[in-house]
């Protein structure tokens, strides 16, 4: 091997240790490791609470909808409101997960990593927000029925009705779209950057810029 090749060697692996420390250095001042357990702690309770508020709907859904399978219209939103429902507690499920997967004996890096992609929560339930757009009268039908014995299907008209499935079925693919570009590897589009921070927070972005950093820095 020639000497210019192994000083290059050298230095590639120099200016990779020297970022690494460089971002563990910085990681390390802006967290506070007592300060974090007791905050995972805290964020710990409240998804478990998120768990038992999701699990109760989940039984009450599936209960609403045996109770009405005869009635097509009333069943199927029960399915869809249910189905959104697993989603959001298999999200909170997968934030318990991971918040006891913390580990503050390993590298500061690897701590903040973790505790970023908890505090990126609040994204999960934005795209579960927009998600819904398209199906928001599965749960107007069923809080009619349920808190008010409304049927609004059967006092609507069934041509109104059927385009209006049309329409928003036509949204799903879109929606889709746009959902799959909310991520952290797209802060670099000013108009997804603008859209996360609105509807999701400060704190939301702040984790979604560690995160991508972490990404370049691991490449």
């Amino acid at each position: 091997m020639e000497a210019d090749e192994l000083k290059k060697i050298l230095a590639a692996y120099n200016t990779k240790l020297d970022e690494k420390l460089s971002l563990n250095v910085t990681s390390l001042k802006s967290i506070n490791l007592d300060k974090s357990k007791k905050s995972t702690q805290s964020i710990l309770k409240y998804r478990i609470a998120e768990i038992v508020v999701f699990s109760l709907l989940a039984l009450f859904m599936g209960s609403y909808i045996a109770t009405n399978w005869s009635q097509t219209h009333l069943a199927l939103s029960g399915i869809i409101v249910g189905v959104f429902t697993l989603i959001a507690l298999a999200g909170s499920i997968g934030q318990v997960t991971l918040l006891q997967q913390i580990d503050f004996t390993k590298p500061i890096v690897d701590i903040r990593k973790k505790i970023e992609l908890v505090n990126t929560h609040g994204l999960i339930f934005l795209k579960l927000m927009f998600l819904s757009t398209p199906i928001w009268w599965s749960y107007v039908v069923v809080g009619s029925d349920y808190l008010f014995n409304i049927d609004l299907y059967s006092n609507m008209d069934a041509d109104f009705v059927l385009k209006y499935l049309m329409i928003n079925s036509l949204l799903i693919i879109p929606m889709v779209w746009f959902l799959n570009k909310l991520t952290y590897k797209n802060l670099h589009v000013k108009w997804i950057r603008k859209t996360i921070g609105f509807f999701a927070g400060t704190k939301t972005m702040k984790a979604l810029e560690f995160l991508k950093d972490i990404e370049e820095f691991e490449r």
